[in-house]
C-alpha cells in the first residue's frame, strides 16, 4: 500500500564514489506530530548521542524563543556520524530540522522548494546565530503521499516509518458543554468536519441543546493529522472542512476573515502559528499550523472554549489539568481508548500499551511515512536540491551504511535485529520509563489499512 524502494546492496554499491572528507548536510521537514521522534532519533546518529550539539531556530523561523526541547520545530545538530553510517565516515554530519506540516513537507521535497533552516552555529542548547536556505532532503508525513496532491513518483520514493497514534482531546474548560463529553463517535466527527462544530445535543439528546455548539479545532490543509482525520471519515483531500478560530485573548469563536497569522487566534486572522518562510504557511487555507498550536489553545480554561480536537498522542500529552497530569483531557473514540490503560491514560507517566491500536480496535492512527529522492542508476550524483550529499550517502532504508539505511532501518523489512541510530530503535527504547512511547513500531502491528483512514484488517506483516 506504500511505495518503498527495494534495492539490493550490490545495486546500491554499483558505481559508488570514493568518499571525500567534508561537510554533509541533511535537511528534514514535514510532520509536526512526529517531530519529537525525529529529534530523538537524530541525536543517536552522532557519536556524542544525547550530548550532540544542537542549535534552535527562533519563533520567526518556525521554532521558539525559549523552552527548547525535542518538540521545538526548528533546530540543527552537528558532529561525527556513528560508525554504522559507513557511507559517510570521515565527514562532519549536520542534520537540519524544520517541521512545517506533512503535506507541505512532501511538496517542498518533491518540488525542491527552498526553506530557511537553522544553521549549526550559535549557543549550544540555545538559539542559533545564523540560518541556511536549502531544499529539504526528507519530508515526513502522517499520511501516505498518495492520499494527497503530491504522490511520490520518479526519483522520489516513499518509505514507511512507524504508526502515529491520534486521540480525541477536549478543551480544559471546567464548565459548559465539554463537561458532558466522555466519548466522540464516528458519526459526530463525520457530521462535524464540514460544519466546523457539533451541536451539544449530539451528546445530550436534548432538543434545547441544538443551538449550543462544541467546536472542532482544525489544522491547515497541509496537515497530515488533518488528512488522517478526514480520511477516517471518508472525506477526500480538498473536501470541505469547516474552520473556526478561537480568540485566545478575547475568548470567543469566529470565522476567519483574512489569511494573516497570529500566535494565538486573533480575529479576524485565519492562521494560528508561525507564517513560515515567505509566508508559506499562509497558503494552505485557514486553521492551526501545528498540533502544538491547538494544544496551547485547548489549555485556555474559559467557559467560551468549548471544543474538541484530533491530536497526536504527543501533542495531547501536554493538555494537562490543574494537577499537571499528562493526557488529562483525552476521551475515547467510539467507546475505545488509545491505550490498554483506558481512562488510566489520564496522568500516566510510564509505558503506553498501544494494543487497542496494534490489535485493530482503535481506529485513530496513521502510518507515518517519509519521502526523499533516490536515483540508483547514478549513486555518485549529488542528491536533488542538496549539493553536499550523494545518492549513495543518502541511500534508502534497505541500503546498509547509508543515512536512510540507518535512520529508517526496519526489522519489519529486514527481519533482523534492532539497529542503534534508527527511529525504530528509539521507539523501542521509549516504551519504558516516562513519558512512554508516542509512536508504534511497524513490526508491532498486527493489523493494517490498505489506505489512509480505511478499513482496518489483518495482517500487517
Amino acid at each position: 500500500m506504500k511505495k518503498t524502494l527495494l534495492i539490493t546492496l550490490a545495486l546500491g554499491l554499483a558505481g559508488a564514489p570514493s568518499l571525500v572528507a567534508g561537510n554533509i548536510d541533511v535537511y528534514i521537514t514535514g510532520s509536526t506530530a512526529f517531530r519529537a521522534n525525529v529529534y530523538t532519533a537524530c541525536q543517536k546518529l552522532f557519536t556524542t548521542g544525547t550530548g550532540t550539539p544542537v542549535y534552535y531556530g527562533d519563533a520567526n523561523h518556525g521554532g521558539a524563543d525559549s523552552g527548547f526541547s525535542s518538540k521545538t520545530a526548528a533546530w540543527a545538530m552537528t558532529g561525527t556520524p556513528i560508525i554504522a553510517l559507513t557511507n559517510i565516515q570521515g565527514n562532519t554530519l549536520t542534520v537540519h530540522g524544520l517541521f512545517t506540516g506533512s503535506v507541505q513537507g512532501m511538496q517542498t521535497v518533491e518540488q525542491q522548494t527552498k526553506l530557511t533552516f537553522p544553521a549549526a552555529a550559535g549557543v549550544n542548547g540555545g538559539l542559533c546565530s545564523s540560518y541556511v536556505t536549502n531544499a529539504p532532503t526528507i519530508g515526513f508525513s502522517d499520511a501516505s503521499s498518495v492520499s494527497t496532491p503530491y504522490p511520490a513518483s520518479g526519483i522520489y520514493v516513499e518509505e514507511q516509518v512507524a504508526v502515529q497514534p491520534f486521540v480525541m482531546c477536549k478543551s480544559t474548560a471546567t464548565t459548559g458543554p465539554v463537561t458532558n463529553i466522555n466519548n466522540v463517535s464516528w458519526e459526530q466527527l463525520e457530521y462535524g468536519i464540514p460544519q466546523g462544530r457539533i451541536p451539544l445535543s449530539a451528546w445530550t439528546g436534548k432538543i434545547g441543546d441544538t443551538n449550543t455548539f462544541v467546536y472542532i479545532y482544525e489544522r491547515t490543509s497541509d496537515s497530515g493529522t488533518r488528512r488522517c482525520e478526514t480520511a477516517q471519515e471518508y472525506y477526500q483531500f480538498g473536501d470541505t472542512v469547516g474552520v473556526y478560530i478561537y480568540d485566545y485573548t478575547n475568548n470567543f469563536w469566529y470565522t476567519p476573515g483574512n489569511s494573516l497569522s497570529s500566535v494565538f487566534g486573533s480575529s479576524p486572522n485565519g492562521i494560528v502559528g508561525a507564517p513560515g518562510l515567505n509566508n508559506a504557511n499562509l497558503g494552505w487555507g485557514d486553521g492551526y499550523v501545528g498540533g502544538g498550536d491547538i494544544a496551547n489553545s485547548l489549555l485556555n480554561n474559559n467557559v467560551a472554549n468549548q471544543a474538541i480536537a484530533y491530536l497526536s498522542i504527543a501533542d495531547s500529552k501536554g493538555v494537562t489539568n490543574s494537577a499537571g497530569q499528562n493526557w488529562a483531557y483525552v476521551v475515547p473514540f467510539d467507546g475505545f481508548w488509545p491505550t490498554a490503560a483506558g481512562a488510566g491514560i489520564h496522568g500516566n507517566t510510564g509505558t503506553n500499551d498501544y494494543s487497542p491500536i496494534t490489535l485493530g480496535y482503535y481506529p485513530c492512527w496513521g502510518v507515518e511515512v517519509l519521502v526523499h529522492p533516490y536515483d540508483p542508476s547514478h549513486p555518485g550524483n549529488t542528491v536533488a536540491g542538496n549539493t553536499t550529499l550523494t545518492y549513495q550517502q543518502l541511500g534508502t532504508q534497505t541500503l546498509p551504511g547509508s543515512f536512510m539505511g540507518v535512520f529508517n532501518y526496519q526489522t519489519f523489512i529486514s527481519h533482523g535485529s534492532l539497529l542503534a541510530g534508527s527511529i525504530e530503535n528509539e521507539i523501542e527504547l521509549s516504551k519504558t520509563g516516562s513519558p512512554g512511547a508516542t509512536a508504534i513500531r511497524l513490526s508491532d502491528m498486527v493489523d493494517s489499512r490498505a489506505q489512509v483512514g480505511g478499513t482496518i484488517s489483518p495482517p500487517f506483516n
